[in-house]
Parts: C-alpha cells; structure tokens; sequence
C-alpha cells in the first residue's frame, strides 16, 4: 500500500479523488492549502502528491494557480520528497498548462476531467517508477558526488554505468550535448521548447521531458542519484546539467564524417575572421560548443589553427595568420 497526498481546496474533488485512490488499495491523505501540505510532507512520508494548482496558502485564502507551481517547484527541488501528479482544471489550456509543470518538476499531469483523463494510470506509472521504498522524511538521501557523464555514440555512460542514449531514448545524448555548453563556467540553462528547436529532428517538447524523466529514472535506479543531481530543474523551470557533473566525449566512438564535417565548418569561419571564441564559432556554425570544441582540438592538432587567451575568452586563428605585434 502507498501512501498519496491529495492537496485542493475543493472537498469535493477532495472526496472523489480519496475515493479513487482508495480503490486502487493505496491511502490517502489530504491537505487544502499550502501551508497544511507543506507541514504534512515535512513531518510525513509519501509516496505520490496529486496537486490541484489553484489553492490557497492558508486555510479559507484566496486560491491562485501561482501558490500551485511555487508549491510544485518546492516540492522538486528537494530529492526525498515524492513525485508530483498536477491536476489541472477541465479546459483548453489544460494540456499547455500541464507540460509547463512538468518543466517546472512534475513527474504527470492529469484533466480533472477524469471520464476523459482517469487519473489511476498516471498514479499507477509513478509508482511503478519508484525504484526505492518510502522513506522518513527526517532520513536525508545519501550525497551525491557527481562524476564524469560520457557520451558514447551508442550509449551514455555515468560512473562506469550505462544510463541512457540506447535505442528509444537516443534524443537525450542531443539534449545533453546542449546542455554542456558553457558560458563564464556556468552549464547552459534551457527549456524543453529551446531544446526540442535545438534538435535536428525537431522533436516535440514534451519528447524532451519524457527523454529526461527517463534518464533520471534511469540514474537512480543505476546509481541512487536524486531527481537534481544529473539534470535540475531550474527555478521558474528549465533544465540544467549540475555543477557536480562532468560531460566528455567518448572519443573512441567519434564519427569520423562528423567530426570532418565540423572543421570544416569552423575552418571556414575562422577564414572568414568573424567568428574567433567558441561561443562565436557554435553560434555561427550552428554546431553545439562540446563539438565545438572537439573540432577545433583536431584542427589544432594539425596544425592548422592555434589560440590565444584562456577559458571563456580564449580566440583562434589560422596558423598561418601573421603572429599579432
């Protein structure tokens, strides 16, 4: 038996929603505002939220759909609280409003509209995702020191573990690879939309959501990583690669049409001498900045560009550019 959070402020969907859990064998508890959730999941274990956006912060307040997502961003931003099921309002914006909380840390999202949208197979896929059993609130999860993520060409590889980037979930290798770039140190930050544009098969967002949900799953249950500890959720949502993590490239396993193709491209703009950083080069040659950067070592190597500067700044040039005075 599983232990579910019901939170609305409306005892009706309150009931019906109770009822339904309850026939799925699970039990459930319920909280009508923010306040009263947030001391339940502090001081409780569950094992799945369902969340009604639009409540109040105290009991009998005004409710509004903002005090939903600031609860939903609180929830996913700690790795021991439960997965977060957002129950939107029956209307045409439903959809829209769902996947923006599955940027922002939901793990579903469901009509309230249940005829249409029964809310037991989304209860049933979350819980089947848990890979651990529920846990004291007061037992804080072990930390997670990071490590080296690798992008082979048939896989990706995390700490000696194959994590994801097989067969179906291949799009998260892109995804990756896009978030790696940096900019003053800092991994990029990007929303499913920037990602899904990024991607040459122009995938749609929620494909971009799903892909990572995946991989998370996929490190936790390899690896015992948090939700955030690979790939975060961003405040106000977006994704971002964590601090802790190291991305390179699997060299072995490099196409080699590929990698020609990008010197080529980066050849011909440092020729043009209007692109010299590997911001400028990414941006102009449309190639992500890891491959960027894989390219312009090659080229190096041949001896047919060099550099000047360091870090963020650093600039290249034709090898056979006079040297500056």
């Amino acid at each position: 038996m599983s232990r579910i959070l019901i939170i609305d402020d409306e005892e009706g969907m309150r009931d019906e929603l109770s009822e339904r859990v309850e026939s799925m064998g699970h039990d459930p508890v319920v909280a009508e505002c923010v306040d009263n959730a947030w001391k339940l999941l502090e001081e409780e274990a569950f094992d799945c939220v369902l969340l009604d956006l639009a409540i109040p912060v105290k009991f009998e307040g005004v409710a509004r759909v903002d005090h939903g997502k600031n609860l939903l961003q609180r929830i996913a931003a700690s790795p021991s609280y439960p997965p977060v099921i957002v129950v939107t309002a029956n209307h045409k914006s439903g959809h829209k409003v769902g996947i923006e909380c599955m940027e922002l840390g939901a793990s579903s999202f469901v009509s309230k509209d249940f005829d249409e949208d029964p809310v037991e197979p989304k209860i049933r896929k979350v819980l089947d995702r848990q890979t651990t059993p529920r846990r004291a609130k007061a037992k804080a999860d072990e930390e997670f020191a990071g490590g080296v993520l690798i992008l082979h060409e048939d896989g990706i590889e995390l700490n000696s573990q194959i994590v994801g980037g097989v067969k179906g979930n291949a799009s998260i290798r892109r995804v990756i690879e896009i978030l790696s770039e940096k900019k003053d140190g800092i991994y990029r930050k990007c929303s499913a939309k920037t990602l899904a544009e990024a991607i040459d098969n122009q995938i749609p967002p929620p494909s971009i959501i799903c892909a990572i949900m995946d991989f998370r799953n996929s490190c936790k249950e390899k690896l015992g990583c948090g939700k955030n500890d690979v790939i975060r959720t961003c405040p106000g949502g977006g994704y971002q690669l964590a601090d802790r993590i190291e991305v390179r490239i699997g060299r072995e396993d490099l196409p080699k049409a590929g990698i020609e193709s990008d010197k080529v491209k980066l050849l011909n703009q440092i020729k043009k001498k209007q692109a010299r950083t590997r911001r400028q080069l990414s941006d102009a040659c449309g190639v992500p900045q890891m491959r960027v950067k894989r390219a312009l070592s090659a080229l190096e190597d041949e001896k047919k560009i060099r550099h000047e500067g360091s870090g963020s700044s650093v600039q290249y040039f034709l090898q056979t550019a006079k040297q500056p005075q």
